[in-house]
């Protein structure tokens, strides 16, 4: 999903504090196959990342001279870039609402605090099942745990962002009525 995507659904998803009652439907894809896990998986992760990600994993392994420690330096590379995008992403929602700068973390809204874990937790795995990862590097690794960690992260993360939506209006009244604190 592109950052600006992420930022509208962001929006979309939220409970209507104004009647009290919170939707708690999943919005994730349905889990029925393994390009739809990955599908529900990916959602979480800005589409730069991972279209940069591969890029230069497919430029890596069109080298002759092939080193397994540069796609660990790729995926570490690329694991600590997440939740930059991300958060750039969703400053640049709160300050176009006018609302304050989320500069530390523990000023961050607790939808932006999900959506920065959610995309790191969910590149982690993505990054895990792939094809070419370099965790096969560990003698334990077997694709069958990729794909494990997939279904399971897929499922964990549809079940726990309805927790994390939030309505945009009544931050905004927040906002204006003093100090925001969404803990």
């Amino acid at each position: 999903m592109s950052i600006v995507r992420m930022t509208q659904v962001t929006d979309q998803i939220q409970p209507s504090y104004r009647s009290g009652q919170a939707d708690s439907t999943p919005r994730t894809p349905a889990a029925s196959s393994a390009a739809s896990l990955a599908e529900s998986v990916t959602t979480y992760i800005p589409t730069e990342v991972v279209t940069g990600y591969v890029a230069v994993i497919g430029a890596l392994h069109q080298a002759t001279a092939h080193s397994r420690t540069a796609d660990w330096v790729v995926f570490c590379l690329f694991l600590v870039i997440v939740p930059l995008v991300v958060w750039l992403g969703l400053a640049r929602q709160e300050r176009a609402k006018g609302l304050p700068l989320p500069t530390h973390p523990r000023t961050w809204p607790a939808h932006t605090r999900f959506n920065v874990i959610a995309a790191t937790v969910s590149f982690a795995l993505w990054g895990f099942s792939l094809p070419q990862t370099p965790f096969q590097d560990f003698g334990w690794y077997q694709t069958v745990y990729g794909a494990a960690a997939l279904i399971i992260g897929s499922l964990l993360l549809g079940q726990i962002s309805p927790l994390f939506q939030w309505d945009a209006e009544a931050r905004r009244t927040r906002a204006a009525s003093g100090p925001v604190d969404d803990d």
